[in-house]
């Protein structure tokens, strides 16, 4: 239960960052001045899946089984 509530969370952090998240904002000085944006809810959500494999690894084992 308590890893179901943890990975939940953190997907609704994610959620929240690409409602309300800034974006990443680059823009070139040349005479084009093209300016690019990439949703800071990208980077979050890459963190959030490689916890999330963690989390779910160590979470929902089976304690005491001898598979290990």
């Amino acid at each position: 239960m308590w890893a179901a509530l943890a990975i939940a969370s953190m997907w609704v952090a994610v959620l929240f960052d690409a409602i309300f998240g800034p974006d990443f904002v680059s823009s070139s000085g040349g005479p084009t001045g093209s300016t690019t944006r990439i949703p800071s809810a990208i980077v979050v959500a890459l963190f959030a899946y490689l916890a999330t494999r963690v989390v779910a690894r160590y979470g929902f084992r089976h304690a005491g089984s001898d598979d290990e």
